[in-house]
């Protein structure tokens, strides 16, 4: 089996720079890939606190490219996007700053886009049963009910 690579605390912290300076990064990927590299907890605190002190990771900064990228590239809802920031251990309020800041005029747009390409692949034995399974994905996808329910139709049988 392979051993892992054993880093200096400085070795950590230019690799991280380097890969901060490639994309967003968090603070909780960056300790995972530390921890990985045999550095000590106290050593990764050290070299992650160094480096939000100069602006390589910010909580904040990374919610809001999180949450753009996974909107636009991966047609998530904002409860799929919460839950992978709260994975991400972000802070709630960086959470929630960054889903209000999404154009929701666009958000609205991307829901409708799922709805109908899921719309054109299901085929079901009734509207009823297709709306349902449409309905089923969307919300999967992170979309809520509130928004996904109009633009599949009705899914109760019972409502007039």
């Amino acid at each position: 089996m392979k051993q892992p690579r054993i880093l200096t605390a400085e070795q950590a912290y230019l690799r991280a720079t380097a890969d901060c300076a490639r994309a967003e990064r968090c603070r909780h990927d960056l300790m995972q890939r530390m921890l990985r590299g045999g550095l000590s907890r106290e050593e990764i605190e050290d070299v992650l606190d160094r480096l939000e002190d100069e602006g390589y990771i910010n909580s904040q900064r990374y919610a809001q490219a999180y949450a753009h990228d996974k909107l636009r590239y991966e047609r998530w809802g904002r409860q799929k996007i919460r839950q992978g920031l709260a994975a991400k251990r972000i802070a709630e309020a960086d959470i929630r700053n960054a889903l209000d800041e999404l154009d929701e005029a666009e958000y609205r747009e991307i829901l409708g886009e799922v709805v109908q390409r899921k719309m054109a692949t299901i085929t079901a034995e009734s509207d009823y049963v297709r709306n349902q399974k449409v309905a089923r994905y969307a919300i999967s996808r992170g979309f809520e009910p509130a928004l996904v329910f109009p633009l599949v139709g009705s899914t109760d049988p019972f409502e007039e």
